[in-house]
C-alpha cells in the first residue's frame, strides 16, 4: 500500500508531493514535474494499491448540482461522470466576472478589479458556491479564482482540467464517486481523493485519534519548525516504527510542509486502522468527500 499526498495549486512549479510506503514504514518527498500526468506515471509504477490525496476540491456544491445535471444533454449520474464524460459545456472553465453571468454550467469566477461583492455572487448562485464541507471548515469558495486572500478557484480549475486530460491516458478512480475506498483499493489502479491540510494537521499531530481540526501559521518558518518537531516526537511514529525523510525541505517551504503533514496524517489513519471514510461524511453523487474526516472530533 502506498499513499501520495499532494499540495496543489495553479502554479505547477509550486506543487509538492510526499510518498508514504506503508510496507517499509517510510515517508519521503516524491520528485515530479508538477503535472498530474507525471504524478500518475509515478503512481502507476508502484506495486500494489496507491491512494493519492490532493489538496483541491473534487466535487460540486449540491445546491447547484441539480441545475447542472438537468441542463446536460446526457445527464450524468455523478460529478465524476460529468467531469470525465461527454456532458461538459464548451465554456465551463471560462470565468465570469459579474453575478448576472454566473451559472452552474459556467461556475468559475474572476471578479472585476476594484470593489466587488462575494455575497452578490453567493446570492446569484442561490447559495450554490459552497459544499457542506466548505462551510464546516470555513474554506474559501471553490470557484473564486482571485480577489480573495488564499483563493482556491484557480487550483480547482487546474486540477479538473488535468483530470480531464488524464481520462484517455490511463486508468484511475475518483473517490467517492466511483466507490468506497475499501472497494477501489482492490482494483489495482490509483485512487484520487480530496484532502484538506487543516484536517491533516490535527490528524498527524494529535496525541490520539479522533483528532480536532488544527490551524498552523504555515507561512512562518518558526511555526513549521515547531509543528515538525511535534510530529517527530509524536508517540505514534515510534509505535509504528516510521521513518520520515526530507524534514528540512518541509521546514524551508510551506508547500512541502503541507504535503508532508498530509502524508503523515493519511499514513497514521491507515496504520492505526482509524476510520478514513464514513457514509455520513461523503456524497458520492455531487459533493464528494474529505479523506480522514471520519477521524476528526468535529465531523465534516
Amino acid at each position: 500500500m502506498h499513499v501520495i499526498a499532494v499540495d496543489w495549486g495553479k502554479d505547477a512549479r509550486k506543487r509538492s508531493a510526499y510518498l508514504s510506503q506503508l510496507a517499509s514504514r517510510t515517508i519521503a518527498r516524491l520528485p515530479f514535474d508538477g503535472s498530474l500526468a507525471h504524478l500518475m506515471e509515478q503512481a502507476s509504477s508502484l506495486d500494489g494499491p496507491v491512494l493519492i490525496g490532493i489538496d483541491a476540491a473534487i466535487g460540486f456544491p449540491a445546491a447547484s448540482w441539480q441545475s447542472l445535471h438537468d441542463h446536460c444533454p446526457c445527464p450524468p449520474r455523478t460529478f465524476a461522470d460529468f467531469l470525465l464524460g461527454l456532458s461538459l459545456p464548451a465554456n465551463f472553465f471560462e470565468p465570469v466576472s459579474t453575478p448576472e453571468e454566473w451559472l452552474p454550467q459556467r461556475p468559475f469566477i474572476r471578479p472585476p478589479t476594484g470593489r466587488w461583492s462575494l455575497q452578490a455572487f453567493v446570492d446569484a448562485s442561490r447559495q450554490g458556491l459552497y459544499r457542506r464541507v466548505d462551510k464546516q471548515l470555513q474554506a474559501k469558495p471553490l470557484f473564486v479564482t482571485c480577489g480573495l486572500p488564499g483563493s482556491v478557484g484557480s487550483g480547482t480549475r487546474a486540477l479538473w482540467q488535468e483530470l480531464i486530460g488524464l481520462a484517455g491516458l490511463g486508468e484511475f478512480r475518483l473517490w467517492p464517486f466511483q466507490g468506497t475506498l475499501a472497494t477501489l483499493l482492490t482494483e489495482d489502479v490509483p485512487v484520487i481523493a480530496e484532502i484538506y491540510p487543516k484536517a491533516c494537521y490535527g490528524l498527524a499531530l494529535a496525541e490520539s485519534l479522533p483528532a480536532p481540526l488544527l490551524s498552523i501559521a504555515k507561512t512562518k518558518e518558526h511555526a513549521r519548525q515547531a509543528a515538525l518537531v511535534q510530529l517527530r516526537n509524536n508517540p505514534w511514529l515510534v509505535r509504528q516504527r516510521m521513518t520520515i525523510n526530507d524534514f528540512d525541505a518541509a521546514v524551508d517551504n510551506e508547500d512541502h510542509f503541507d504535503a508532508l503533514l498530509s502524508a503523515a496524517a493519511l499514513t497514521r489513519i491507515l496504520l492505526e486502522e482509524a476510520p478514513i471514510e464514513s457514509p455520513e461524511a461523503m456524497d458520492g453523487i455531487a459533493e464528494g468527500g474529505m479523506l480522514g474526516a471520519a477521524s476528526l472530533t468535529a465531523r465534516v
